[in-house]
């Protein structure tokens, strides 16, 4: 693995790998002189590298390492494509203590493809040499990617060329980078590298195994945003039924998931806070109509509607064409409503307050316009926004082909949280099945990829879960020991302080109580198997999937109503 990225080393002396000091002016100055070769792919603008000492890693809120502060050095590289006006800015960072031999690239969130510095301390408090890059996406430092503006050129119109960085291209170029700066430093290329990602960095992780199969040896893919192009414009679907119906106080959602949780925790075996079986639930939201709640932010009871129910049952459901056909999935069972159905209270009146990235596709992605008012979209406008997003396949992931990956030796490994709102764990599982058809079954799957599901956790972290200690632990230890990991230990803090622990499953099996302490890991064992959908792709844009109201299992193919929107102009053209 990790034989293909090319460059010019003819020139270079394999040294010693050098042993930081504090201070040390040779290792200082072996930094600040680091020079790159000549790439074919891009054009490198400018390389400062400079030493960094006693970084302070203790504001971070992932780090796990003990250290407080690392020193390494730093290696800040500009590049162009040919025939592009953008500036791409990638960071390396190279630790001057116990590097452990290993790269790691690192992905992004939303409409950003990395976050540089927050994304980096960890790897390098680690022992890995590490990248992130901006994808050209900062417009050299000049706006916020995560707002997504620079999809559209200043003349209107898409930015081919970001949009080709955002999907696939810069962490590419980054990994190329960073190989070839770990050379330049340490004298020897890393015996192993390997990428991390989440959400957006998930989907990036999933392209760079389709896009460069040899990039790396193994790919940790998170919560990945695979159906790019339906979950985007899915994530705006509880604004949409909001302003169609009415907008409750965030008190009547955290009512509809509690009550979610008390019907549906039980399918497990045990009555411990967590929905292990989604496809089983089937909470109504009317059962809760006439209940009253209270409610802090409107400094009242609030008596739960007709209305409310609606629009809960909506969101749950997932979006929907006119006809009631199925578009994407709708919020887990037990999930947050307040990612993606957001409302605040302003002087007595309730505001909807739209999930920020899904609000930027809507407008740059798909519409093309900056000005787009999106408090006002029927149901009907948002079916044709849908399917106009069909068309921006680019950023979808879901190809079920790996197999160039796998006979290059690629390990890929994600685990997704079963109370992600944002993107929902039924697309990750879905491709997986889609995979399974395509590649020979279960067994030849799980000789490169493995799934495993979090119930409980929510986008990438957080929720109320148990969540995965170290997963890339058990990837390095599949990767270079051939272990492959058949369960991940998870744990969170109990509400009277202890821990809650479960080893979660490899999908598709899944957790299934045998009695115990409900806190213990070893109460709980992987039993049985979640059904896999029987879909059949009839077309392009058709998509098949085992979901109906609530996750209930059944099988439902989209029409391909969206072929009435080609033609339009909004297919994207020249990427592939």
């Amino acid at each position: 693995m990790a034989k293909s990225l090319i460059y010019v080393l003819s020139a270079w002396v394999v040294v010693a790998v050098p042993q930081a000091r504090d201070g040390n002016p040779a290792l200082a100055q072996k930094c600040e002189s680091i020079e790159l070769p000549h790439f074919e792919e891009f054009d490198v603008i400018n390389v400062h590298s400079s030493s960094v000492f006693g970084y302070s890693i203790t504001d971070n809120p992932t780090r796990t390492a003990s250290q407080s502060t690392i020193d390494f050095c730093h290696v800040n590289v500009s590049l162009t494509h040919s025939g592009a006006d953008g500036i791409v800015l990638t960071s390396i960072w190279l630790p001057f203590h116990d590097w452990n031999g290993r790269f790691q690239a690192t992905g992004g969130g939303g409409l950003a493809a990395g976050y540089f510095d927050s994304a980096l301390i960890q790897p390098v408090a680690d022992g890995y040499a590490a990248g992130s890059t901006d994808a050209g996406l900062s417009l050299n430092n000049t706006i916020l990617a995560g707002d997504g503006g620079w999809a559209l050129t200043p003349e209107g119109k898409l930015n081919h060329d970001l949009i080709k960085n955002f999907a696939y291209r810069s962490i590419h170029d980054m990994t190329v980078i960073g190989q070839a700066a770990i050379m330049a430093f340490y004298g020897q290329r890393p015996h192993h590298s390997y990428y991390t990602g989440c959400s957006t960095g998930g989907r990036q992780g999933y392209l760079a195994a389709q896009y460069y199969p040899e990039d790396f040896d193994g790919i940790m893919a998170n919560a990945p945003a695979i159906f790019t192009p339906r979950v985007s414009p899915g994530d705006f679907w509880p604004v949409v039924v909001m302003e169609n119906i009415v907008a409750p106080p965030q008190c009547v959602f955290s009512a509809f998931q509690a009550a979610t949780i008390r019907q549906c925790d039980r399918q497990d075996g045990a009555t411990d806070g967590l929905i292990s079986a989604p496809d089983k639930c089937d909470f109504d939201p009317k059962t809760l109509v006439g209940q009253t709640v209270d409610c802090t932010e409107m400094s009242a009871s609030v008596v739960i509607t007709t209305e409310h129910a609606d629009v809960a049952a909506k969101i749950l459901e997932g979006a929907r064409t006119t006809y009631g056909d199925f578009l994407w999935f709708g919020n887990p069972p037990g999930a947050a409503f307040d990612g993606l159905a957001n409302t605040t209270v302003v002087n007595g009146t309730i505001e909807i307050v739209p999930f920020s990235s899904g609000e930027a596709w809507m407008k740059y992605f798909v519409a093309q316009d900056p000005d787009l008012n999106t408090k006002h979209i029927s149901f009907d406008t948002f079916e044709s926004l849908y399917f106009r997003s069909l068309f921006t396949d680019i950023l979808g992931t879901d190809n079920p082909d790996l197999s160039d990956f796998r006979n290059a030796g690629g390990k890929l490994l994600t685990w997704h949280g079963m109370a992600d709102a944002y993107i929902t764990h039924p697309g990750t599982t879905l491709y997986w099945d889609k995979l399974r058809k395509k590649m020979g079954g279960r067994n030849a799957v799980d000789d490169f990829y493995r799934v495993f599901l979090a119930p409980g956790v929510a986008q990438c972290r957080g929720g109320y879960g148990p969540v995965p200690s170290n997963p890339l632990a058990a990837l390095v230890n599949w990767v270079e020991k051939g272990e492959a990991p058949d369960t991940l230990f998870a744990f969170t803090s109990s509400q009277g302080g202890g821990q809650v622990s479960r080893n979660l499953c490899h999908y598709p099996e899944r957790l299934r109580f045998r009695g115990g302490d409900l806190n213990d890991a070893e109460s709980f064992i992987c039993s049985g198997r979640s059904k896999v959908s029987q879909g059949r792709d009839k077309a392009s844009l058709e998509i098949s999937t085992h979901y109906s109201f609530a996750y209930r299992s059944c099988d439902v193919t989209i029409p391909s109503a969206a072929m009435k929107y080609q033609g339009l102009g909004f297919k994207l053209e020249g990427f592939l």
